[in-house]
């Protein structure tokens, strides 16, 4: 019987430590907010930089896209070829963007560079891409 009573009391101990053994200190929870409040902010800022790189980015392709849509019509439609300068604004969702045509001899009369920008402001800064060519001239 004493074994059985000896045996008892050391489960009831041993679930004792077990049970005190359980949840964090005052320290442990402080120096987890500390690591917190350290790390959080830097993970912050880097998720909006990274936002703005993306921001920035997506315009950058936009850009491109409408300048050789823009490139590859006003080579089809032969407009480079009266030497003038040209500019508008794309339409519907586009319209934040403007462009500029610009037709300059290149290394004499027959080859011409046809020079495509194109604007946008992002970030109150204005932005440009720009698309270029050598166009042969056969008159």
């Amino acid at each position: 019987m004493k074994l059985l009573k000896l045996s008892m009391a050391k489960t009831v101990t041993k679930k004792k430590k077990r049970i005190e053994a359980k949840g964090f200190t005052l320290i442990e929870i402080l120096a987890a907010l500390l690591l917190i409040g350290l790390v959080l902010p830097a993970v912050m800022k880097g998720i909006s930089i990274v936002s703005i790189l993306a921001s920035d980015s997506e315009h950058r392709y936009e850009a491109v896209d409408l300048a050789e849509n823009k490139l590859a019509e006003v080579l089809l439609e032969g407009s480079w070829q009266d030497n003038s300068s040209q500019s508008d604004q794309f339409e519907n969702e586009y319209e934040d963007y403007q462009w500029v045509l610009d037709v300059s001899d290149w290394t004499g009369a027959s080859v011409k560079q046809v020079d495509i920008f194109v604007y946008w402001q992002q970030r109150n800064r204005q932005r440009e891409i720009r698309l270029s060519t050598l166009v042969y001239n056969a008159d």
